[in-house]
């Protein structure tokens, strides 16, 4: 009996996942109680075991950072789905599956009889979602995509960036990312449609279709006025006038001082009582002609202090106001350390790696809460145990290993 039970204790993954977005949308699942077994190729699985450069020890035991990041609380098994005996092997495995979770091109598992139709025929309660770049129909079905090329065909790049710049990517695949909790959502959506008609269903998840809902202002303003709002930078972009990133003493400083009785707190904040006063920033039609003067005089006043003074004094006077961290300070901000955002792996010794950390779940539920309770498995670690589970005898595992199935 499980005395901790979790939302998804009992349900069952099989995860045909790789890269970021399907094998990020089984981490969120996994983290809840999910047993999620990990599909992979016997010869290298997910790529993403070896991505990254330069060459560390995790690449190096094909547990590279963009798999450890999100592959905790999962099994590993190896599989060649390619093969008419390790199409078979999956669908006797799929017989008591809850849910197939697979992002290779579209149709590929209905070309190996593994699809939605082949597997609802044997199990009707089967949920089974795809995830693609661009969707399981229209022109663009069977196109190969990843995320930078989605920012670019979304529009995101078209938002991103300067004028000096041109069109920019995010520094992040935030739209993998994304589309890895669209396809978590839309799983917990058809399981808990599930126990009320006790049916499966098909789930298709596009990557340009969570990209455009990221923008959803922005969208709108280009549906219905016909126009791509334009490269604001580091500016908000959205009407308000102190809404942008500073030059400091030390460092840099986004402010997002757009409303009026904000704007108030601000001159006060930084001595800059002056600024509103001069002619050429009494009114928004006024410093929508000088807003590079009016930048210029915030730079000067915050120019005393330093990023990190501002950002204390700011948020103390009701201005939201932070300093510009680099990526390797954020991940160790106080805020982050407090929440235990992040859980510490220190007994790694199976492993071979040194200890690491990885992110958890942004909420945090009062009851039943998402909790981290193995490593990232070795590639094919759980293969021998997830088959004996399906029924497999030690002579058909045997079988399979010789044939070069496994």
């Amino acid at each position: 009996m499980n005395l901790d039970p979790q939302a998804f204790t009992g349900i069952k993954v099989l995860a045909v996942a790789r890269i970021v977005a399907a094998p990020f949308a089984a981490y969120q699942l996994a983290m809840h109680g999910a047993d999620v077994i990990r599909i992979e190729h016997p010869e290298n699985g997910d790529t993403s075991r070896i991505s990254g450069f330069p060459l560390t020890p995790f690449q190096k035991a094909k547990m590279g950072h963009n798999f450890v990041a999100y592959n905790s609380n999962t099994r590993s098994m190896t599989l060649r789905i390619d093969t008419p005996v390790g199409q078979e092997t999956f669908r006797r495995m799929a017989k008591t599956a809850d849910v197939v979770l697979e992002n290779l091109k579209g149709g590929t598992m209905a070309r190996y009889g593994i699809g939605y139709e082949d597997l609802k025929k044997i199990n009707p309660g089967i949920i089974f979602c795809s995830v693609t770049g661009y969707g399981q129909s229209g022109p663009k079905k069977s196109d190969p995509a990843i995320d930078t090329v989605i920012q670019a065909t979304s529009g995101m790049m078209s938002i991103t960036g300067t004028a000096e710049s041109g069109p920019l990517k995010t520094g992040s695949t935030i739209v993998d990312y994304a589309t890895g909790y669209a396809a978590a959502f839309a799983i917990v959506t058809a399981l808990f449609q599930r126990s009320r008609t006790g049916v499966g269903q098909s789930i298709d998840v596009a990557m340009l279709e969570t990209a455009i809902t990221l923008m959803g202002g922005e969208v709108q303003r280009a549906i219905n006025d016909h126009e791509t709002p334009p490269l604001v930078g580091n500016a908000s972009g959205k009407g308000g006038y102190v809404s942008d990133t500073y030059r400091c003493k030390e460092g840099h400083l986004s402010i997002a001082a757009g409303a009026a009785s904000r704007r108030e707190r601000l001159w006060k904040a930084i001595n800059g009582e002056d600024i509103p006063a001069d002619p050429r920033f009494v009114d928004d039609a006024t410093v929508a002609k000088n807003m590079k003067a009016l930048n210029d005089a915030i730079e000067q006043k915050l120019a005393a202090k330093t990023a990190a003074e501002w950002e204390q004094i700011l948020n103390k006077a009701g201005v939201a106001a932070m300093e510009v961290r680099s990526l390797a300070s954020a991940v160790r901000h106080p805020q982050l350390e407090y929440r235990k955002f992040f859980h510490r792996f220190e007994d790694t010794g199976d492993t071979g790696l040194p200890p690491f950390s990885v992110p958890t779940a942004p909420y945090r539920l009062s009851d039943g809460p998402a909790k981290i309770r193995s490593l990232p498995p070795r590639l094919g670690q759980h293969t021998e145990a997830v088959l004996a589970e399906h029924g497999f005898s030690s002579e058909e595992i045997a079988q399979l290993r010789a044939n070069g199935i496994l």
